[in-house]
């Protein structure tokens, strides 16, 4: 039983990193691979249309990236890991209720 309940635990944690998850406060976590072309990248999500969005501080527009320098899945070559914070699309900010 406990390694079935490990396993269900894991299996809706993996679930949450490929697609992003919503901390409750406006905000979501990303998961991904970034091979550093635009430089030190903090905030950022994938959009609707499969693109990942992204912006390098905590104010300013978020840019698309139209060149594919992040990627959901692995590759070879110089591409790491990321974990990366980014504002829900659609929600009206820290602290209030999404729409």
């Amino acid at each position: 039983m406990k390694r079935l309940l490990t396993g269900l635990a894991c299996a809706v944690a993996l679930t949450a990193c490929a697609t992003g998850y919503y901390d409750g406060g406006g905000y979501s976590y990303y998961d991904g691979y970034y091979d550093n072309f635009y430089g030190p990248v903090s905030y950022g999500y994938w959009g609707p249309d499969n693109y990942f969005y992204y912006r390098t501080g905590p104010s300013g527009v978020y840019i698309r990236d139209d060149a594919h320098h992040f990627r959901r899945d692995h590759a070879d070559g110089n591409w790491h890991r990321f974990h990366m914070r980014g504002q829900r699309p659609g929600h009206p900010g820290p602290g209030r209720p999404p729409r």
